[in-house]
């Protein structure tokens, strides 16, 4: 049945991307063939492993599919400009397929090398004893909720105390109230808040859902304090993604069927992130009105293949220069004044480009740090962190009931697919608070449990 829905998929795939773009002036049939190959591959990688429905390798060629197979060809045949003086030139998108093809297929054999030779790690013992309680008692569910109303009333603070900041990301209804708060607060605790204290009422509500006994009415508040405190029109898409797609594996067991959740993530892309996109532009007076457009594709949403190109055309190299800030996100510019720019910011700058809030997927931050090297470099670490994980997760016995440990590998799931968009600055930034949010209720709850 797989082989039969990854070949169906694929050729529907093929075909309707031939028919999209067979009568415009810039088709081309050697981007169409590699872009093809492309497609193929990560559907096929897509809905392999049946025993698994969902996996750090999964995330890969979902992104793959969509950043690297459907949306440059598409952008080939609109010949879309974003920020650059030009498009990009057909021998350009011909030149980046054949790379993204060669790092497409060397990832699965270093993926599968490390699948099945890597040891297991002490650190696995761990992991696995992140347990939750069968059954909550009342004073953690206590606990719980304090700890989540504290999230909301900081955010709902950090929001100038005004509700529609909570509800809705951007636009001219919230400017004005976002343009004071911003004047108000430092980059600093602006991000403290938005990454790591916000997430803490999803992961109260996570760490509660997890448990085999609940309460109906418990549960129902951590999960209305978590659906107003991180709403997802009000946080950036990716991150909702983060946010989100723990819940719905652990609330929904029929997700974690056999390919369910690659069909649910790919119906999710093609049709919530379009919805969710509405809410960036709220209100303003030219915003369009409110329907799903596939030519997202085609528009600066999906800009990191371009830039990606343009960096290595450009051959804009600077020697772990970019790394550097990712490993030390965590120092204030206020402090290091001269602290890298994010891969995408430094793109523009170094480009000319006329925007500077743009995109450097996770290969071309390893391009701009060392080279065609660095690609393999960040391609093995890669590899080998996404076999680790996944191991560790899929060849133990694992129930998402009781098993905190669960909510952090779905957790991962989204940042993955938000990491290899890029740019590592920001996302890395996003993933750790995110995590420190998470073992800090565990911890908490748990230290609680044993007094």
């Amino acid at each position: 049945m797989n082989k039969l829905l990854w070949v169906f998929i694929s050729i529907i795939c093929i075909v309707a991307m031939f028919f999209a773009g067979s009568d415009s002036d810039y088709f081309s049939n050697r981007v169409f063939f590699t872009s093809s190959i492309i497609q193929v591959i990560s559907i096929y990688n897509i809905f392999s492993r049946g025993n698994e429905p969902f996996s750090l390798e999964k995330m890969f060629y979902l992104f793959s599919l969509f950043f690297f197979g459907v949306a440059p060809l598409l952008q080939s045949f609109e010949n879309s400009n974003f920020w650059y003086y030009r498009p990009l030139l057909e021998e350009e998108y011909f030149f980046t397929n054949i790379l993204v093809i060669i790092i497409i297929i060397l990832y699965k054999f270093v993926y599968l090398f490390f699948r099945r030779t890597i040891q297991r790690p002490k650190a696995e013992k761990k992991l696995n004893s992140f347990k939750v309680p069968d059954k909550i008692t009342f004073i953690n569910s206590l606990l719980l909720i304090a700890l989540s109303l504290l999230a909301f009333f900081i955010v709902f603070a950090s929001n100038d105390f005004n509700i529609l900041p909570m509800l809705v990301r951007g636009g001219e209804l919230v400017a004005d109230v976002m343009s004071n708060v911003e004047a108000d607060e430092s980059p600093t605790k602006w991000l403290i808040v938005n990454n790591f204290v916000r997430p803490i009422s999803i992961m109260c509500f996570l760490y509660y859902a997890v448990s085999k006994e609940k309460n109906k009415v418990i549960f129902t508040i951590l999960g209305l304090l978590a659906l107003m405190t991180c709403f997802p029109s009000a946080v950036p898409r990716f991150a909702a993604a983060a946010m989100y797609i723990p819940v719905i594996l652990i609330l929904f067991s029929f997700v974690r069927k056999k390919n369910v959740f690659s069909l649910i993530f790919v119906g999710g892309l093609l049709f919530l992130f379009p919805f969710l996109n509405i809410f960036r532009n709220f209100g303003d007076v030219n915003n369009e009105e409110f329907k799903l457009d596939f030519k997202m594709f085609t528009e600066a949403h999906f800009d990191s293949y371009q830039n990606f190109a343009l960096l290595v055309s450009n051959e804009i190299i600077t020697y772990g220069g970019q790394l550097l800030g990712v490993f030390l996100f965590w120092v204030p510019r206020s402090i290091w004044p001269e602290k890298p720019l994010g891969t995408g910011a430094f793109t523009a700058e170094k480009l000319n480009f006329f925007f500077s809030n743009v995109a450097a997927n996770y290969f071309a931050e390893g391009y701009v740090n060392f080279g065609y090297l660095g690609i393999i470099l960040f391609l093995l670490f890669l590899a080998y962190q996404t076999a680790l994980v996944d191991k560790i997760y899929w060849e133990s016995e694992r129930k998402v009931s009781g098993d905190f440990f669960s909510v952090l590998y779905t957790i991962s799931l989204g940042f993955l697919f938000f990491i290899l968009r890029g740019d590592m600055l920001s996302s890395v930034a996003y993933m750790f608070g995110f995590l420190f949010a998470a073992v800090f209720v565990y911890k908490i709850t748990t230290l609680k449990i044993k007094n």
